[in-house]
């Protein structure tokens, strides 16, 4: 019995070699080259494409508010009424400075007429002055005229209307408020059309152009919207450090303005690369490298890759399909005995 049981330590023994350091397990991951986006992920907020603030055109008192926030208006519709009592005294004297230049000039061309009837049995001098007259009072008609359509359109300046047809975002008068061309008074935007606002910072700004396909996904909702790159500004924002950029939905959503969109906008997609987890990439100085599994042993390979802010990198330079990549190197020493898990 005691001769079985030596027999098993010393097979155990020759086996395991308990006396030697075992592999560290590690978690690995084989290179393959299979297709990949290139993504840029960004938050950005919903707005509408045509927006526009009201603001007075003239300082007056605001004598009625037709509308609040959420109401739709056509455009054209009143919005709100200021105080017109002064300018429509200056349309009532207009007028009637305009009929009375009118009566005028229709006595001047009753005397004209009378003149020219007469013939040679009326003076010369006084058909000409009568022509003279008939002119003078022309030319009065014509300036009382434009003055009358001058007070008009000062007359509709106090009355303001919806610059284009949507919903009304925002109210910040109300009635009795005196109001001035610095005020804003309402926000309208046709939510018909929505767009996704965000900026990209510049490190990342110069791949953005026009037509970039992106996925929107709102908040709170898990199926992405389809989207592409409308507008992307042509300065960077020294304050920010960003470029503005614009999406548009590609098919008709209803979002309410303000709402967040986590958008990811495919900057290129390929049908083969090699890429690793970033965690996996050890960058010292201006040099990077992984750790490969090799024959039981981790070695450095140097590599060469496209940095971007994603999980995942592409690896121009340093591996080969089949490679084995060490996922977390942080606890592996180059040489160290690994195997995988």
């Amino acid at each position: 019995m005691s001769g079985l049981a030596v027999l098993a330590g010393a097979t155990y023994a020759s086996l395991e070699r308990p006396w030697e350091p075992k592999p560290t397990r590690v978690a690995v991951e084989i290179v393959s080259a299979d297709p990949f986006a290139q993504v840029l992920a960004v938050n950005g907020r919903v707005v509408a494409r045509d927006t526009v603030t009201v603001r007075a055109a003239v300082s007056a008192q605001a004598r009625d508010v037709l509308v609040d926030e959420g109401d739709s208006v056509a455009a054209g519709d009143t919005l709100i009424q200021l105080d017109a009592t002064q300018p429509r005294t200056l349309v009532d004297q207009a007028r009637a400075a305009l009929d009375a230049g009118l009566v005028s000039q229709a006595q001047a061309q009753a005397n004209a007429d009378r003149a020219n009837a007469l013939g040679e049995n009326a003076a010369r001098s006084t058909r000409e002055d009568a022509a003279l007259a008939v002119l003078s009072a022309a030319n009065e008609v014509a300036r009382l005229q434009a003055a009358l359509e001058q007070a008009r359109n000062q007359l509709a300046q106090y009355t303001i209307v919806a610059p284009l047809s949507g919903v009304v975002l925002d109210r910040k008068v109300d009635r009795g408020q005196l109001v001035d061309p610095q005020s804003e008074l309402l926000t309208i935007a046709n939510l018909d059309d929505l767009l996704v606002a965000t900026d990209v910072d510049e490190l990342y700004s110069s791949r953005i152009r026009n037509g970039l396909k992106a996925l929107l996904k709102p908040v709170g909702d898990t199926v992405p919207q389809h989207g592409s790159v409308v507008f992307a500004s042509p300065s960077i924002d020294p304050a920010t450090g960003g470029r503005a950029i614009k999406i548009a939905f590609d098919e008709a959503v209803d979002l309410p303005v303000g709402l967040t969109i986590n958008a990811n906008i495919i900057i290129a997609e390929t049908d083969a690369a090699l890429t690793v987890p970033r965690g996996a990439i050890i960058t010292q100085g201006t040099d990077s490298h992984v750790l490969v599994l090799d024959d039981g042993r981790a070695a450095v390979r140097p590599i060469e890759f496209s940095d971007w802010p994603a999980p995942r990198v592409i690896v121009t330079q340093g591996l080969s399909a089949g490679d084995v990549v060490i996922v977390d190197p942080t606890a592996i020493a180059a040489g160290q005995s690994v195997e995988a898990e």
